[in-house]
């Protein structure tokens, strides 16, 4: 099996870097390159596999793929190491997510949807508060499921307007909340979009104003512990808005958040197999390893793009480009003619999530189990919870676990004078070590904050930022079409998220062609 230079393994006896993963795959030979196609997509995320996969084999364009990776999937891959499949980057999936069920279906893949023990049949829930002094304590699940439901009820209901009311469309957030955005053209976009008069609160904004008579200081806490795994971060830092987009996708309860956005993943071969069969229909080139520096338009040569490989520089031509570059990564590609004021302000901005996401394997067999520290505490992580006891030929092997860190807590897992520091940082915090199994024997990662293709892990937005930047960066700039998770209306920062891009970007690109060959132009502000 091949192995990716990405990744980390450390066991009691032995660390190294690159793990091994079906997710890489062969470029284009040099010589079989062209110098101008039809579209480039920059990036073989699942927003850039969507895009190239219908682009060249649905119309019948000629598409070149260019990825910065020695691998296919972007923030979403699966590494084989310890006889088990590891999810390095984005995992789970749900039927109600529709743009990611859809593709499971037309492959065939959904029967090979398989649960993660902690997140659906948890015996135990761990809490650690956030006093100074606090000490993990045991709660009942169905306790954190009741506390968390009544809090929610009253902390999404500002003004006593159910959550219904402020978010109706959360797969089409820009709406009108009674009709199509043409019916309603003398309203502001407040009255069009009741979140908006929302969006300058942070979550700890919402939660200091409810009524403290009816809550706890406890209860609240355990709340925010559980929102803070939206983002990785304290309630000071998510935006209210965008807890309440979760919040609303999962049905308007916090029971469906957790179903949804943690419970179901793909075995037999993982996100890595999926991805596999997305860019096995895809019909153009491909080059890897190649990162863009530049992307240059000209109304008479169409788009250059300009990437940097371990052959050096390279410049490839378009009519059009699609971009699935992360946002927090788009300040490193040189634009010209330059972005937009306002998308410029959006990309400095960026998303917040900079957290942490460490596999680890503990040596006994355990049952399910759901742990949590305040982010108001001294815990370095914000949650975690045992996935399996092992698949392998072999049965149950031990106690599997996900563990997350908070933005900019954990030290850089994969350098080994901090595996122990981190080892026992998981114990003390989220399963101490009085507790049976709570032995490390190894743990695997990737750290994605440190990635210079990635610089985060799934998208979380702060206050403000959803009523300012999301039309701006779901707006083409000329031919260059801009397809990412990170600002997709539903799923942002899921797998799901990036295919409803990905479909954008085709459609995208399909309208700006028709307007061309009609003599007309298509809105794409440069």
């Amino acid at each position: 099996m091949t192995r990716s230079q990405e990744g980390f393994i450390w066991t009691s006896s032995a660390t190294r870097n690159g793990l091994e993963t079906d997710s890489i795959i062969p470029s284009t030979p040099a010589s079989q390159l062209k110098p101008f196609y039809d579209v480039i997509v920059i990036g073989a995320g699942f927003a850039g596999l969507i895009a190239a996969r219908d682009l060249s084999r649905s119309h019948n364009l000629s598409v070149l793929l260019i990825e910065g990776r020695d691998r296919i999937g972007g923030r979403t891959w699966t590494a084989r190491e310890l006889g088990e499949e590891f999810e390095m980057g984005g995992t789970w999936v749900h039927w109600n997510q529709p743009h990611v069920y859809a593709e499971l279906s037309r492959y065939n893949l959904h029967p090979r949807l398989k649960t993660t023990a902690g997140n659906i049949a948890a015996e135990h829930t761990f809490y650690k508060g956030q006093r100074p002094d606090a000490i993990v304590q045991t709660i009942p699940p169905e306790t954190v499921a009741a506390t968390a439901q009544r809090v929610a009820d009253a902390f999404f209901s500002p003004d006593g307007q159910p959550s219904r009311y402020w978010m109706p469309y959360p797969h089409d957030p820009l709406r009108n909340s009674s009709g199509p955005p043409s019916s309603s053209t003398s309203s502001s976009p407040a009255q069009q979009q009741p979140w908006r008069t929302l969006d300058h609160l942070s979550v700890a904004d919402r939660l200091a104003q409810l009524d403290p008579s009816s809550f706890s200081a406890e209860e609240k806490d355990v709340f925010e512990t559980l929102v803070a795994s939206f983002g990785s971060a304290p309630g000071a830092e998510i935006g209210f808005v965008e807890a309440l987009r979760w919040y609303a996708l999962g049905g308007h309860s916090m029971q469906g958040v957790f179903e949804l956005a943690g419970v179901y993943k793909l075995g037999g071969g993982g996100m890595t197999g999926f991805a596999r069969e997305v860019v096995g229909e895809f019909c153009g080139d491909k080059v890897f390893g190649a990162v863009v520096e530049r992307v240059e338009q000209q109304d008479a040569e169409g788009v250059k793009v300009v990437v940097v490989a371990r052959e050096g520089r390279r410049v490839f031509g378009a009519k059009q480009v699609v971009c699935t570059v992360p946002l927090n990564c788009l300040g490193d590609v040189a634009f010209s003619p330059p972005l937009s004021p306002l998308k410029q302000e959006a990309i400095r901005h960026g998303q917040i999530n900079k957290g942490a996401k460490i596999h680890m394997r503990l040596g006994e067999v355990e049952p399910g189990w759901f742990a949590m520290a305040s982010p108001s505490g001294d815990s370095p992580w914000c949650f975690a919870f045992s996935d399996h006891n092992g698949t392998g030929a072999n049965g149950a092997s031990g106690t599997y676990a996900i563990a997350f860190g908070y933005n900019d807590r954990i030290p850089d897992p994969t350098r080994p004078e901090n595996s122990a520091r981190i080892v026992q940082s998981f114990k003390e915090n989220l399963r101490p070590q009085s507790r049976s199994g709570a032995e490390v024997t190894a743990y695997l990662t990737h750290p994605w904050h440190l990635d210079p293709l990635a610089k985060g892990v799934w998208s979380c937005w702060g206050k403000q930022a959803m009523s300012k930047y999301l039309a701006e960066l779901q707006l083409p700039h000329g031919q260059v079409i801009f397809a990412s998770a990170d600002w997709a209306d539903g799923w942002r920062g899921f797998i799901d998220g990036a295919i409803e891009r990905g479909y954008r970007a085709v459609r995208d690109v399909l309208e700006m062609r028709k307007a061309e060959n009609q003599g007309t132009k298509v809105s794409a502000r440069l």
